[in-house]
């Protein structure tokens, strides 16, 4: 018994229920979100940009979950999914909303100053500059959930680290952004029940990437908890 969970196969199936039911949680958590994008396709003359913003909420503590259920995939290979993604959710729960109603407050109003200058300013090119904030903004958030997965950090400290890895890390970044893109790509080209598959797949490559960054952060922790007077 114990040679057929060492076997690839049992490793490769493992992974893809871990997936399915990952990418299952994720969309009962945002359900009112896959529905209000339902009713906005069906009907997009009643889009109402608040109700995104509500609908946009339980986003960041669900993708936390994520993040945290993946990463120990990878890490353990022989997990409980629901337990760990569940768990992680609860745990989690309070500083993954932080950090995402920080993020989603500065987007909501980079976005709206932005309209306001492409539409009536677009000679000065403010709204460029708005929207290479946004952007940094959302790449910055990548890393900042996905340290937030493994590491308990200050908010401040955490916005500062991602930052910071952002920058040292940057053909990662620029992956990252790739890798976002053919997201939206295959969103627009394919039917919106992929869009239930598509933040465990990112969150998936992200992980991956972001294995490095953990090392480092896992060494410079250990180095200081050894060296408390260096």
């Amino acid at each position: 018994m114990k040679e057929f969970y060492d076997k690839p196969i049992y490793a490769i199936t493992n992974y893809m229920i871990g997936f399915c039911l990952s990418s299952i949680y994720v969309a009962i958590c945002n359900i009112l979100l896959i529905l209000l994008l339902i009713l906005t396709v069906i009907s997009p003359e009643n889009f109402n940009f608040f109700l995104l913003f509500i609908c946009l909420i339980p986003l960041g503590p669900s993708l936390g979950a994520l993040y945290s259920t993946i990463g120990k995939i990878i890490r353990e290979k022989d997990i409980y999914f629901s337990s760990v993604f569940w768990n992680s959710y609860k745990k989690n729960f309070l500083s993954n909303l932080k950090l995402w109603l920080t993020e989603l407050i500065l987007i909501t109003i980079f976005f709206i100053d932005f309209r306001y200058f492409y539409v009536n300013m677009p000679q000065t090119g403010i709204h460029i500059i708005i929207a290479l904030l946004m952007i940094i903004l959302l790449v910055a958030g990548l890393y900042a959930f996905s340290i937030n997965s493994r590491f308990e950090i200050k908010l401040k400290d955490l916005l500062m680290l991602s930052l910071y890895f952002m920058i040292k890390k940057f053909p990662t970044t620029i992956l990252k952004i790739i890798v976002l893109a053919l997201a939206y790509y295959l969103l627009k080209s394919t039917s919106i029940v992929f869009l239930i598959f598509v933040p465990s797949i990112v969150c998936t490559i992200f992980t991956y990437y972001d294995k490095n960054i953990f090392l480092e952060i896992e060494n410079k922790f250990i180095s200081s908890a050894q060296n408390p007077l260096s």
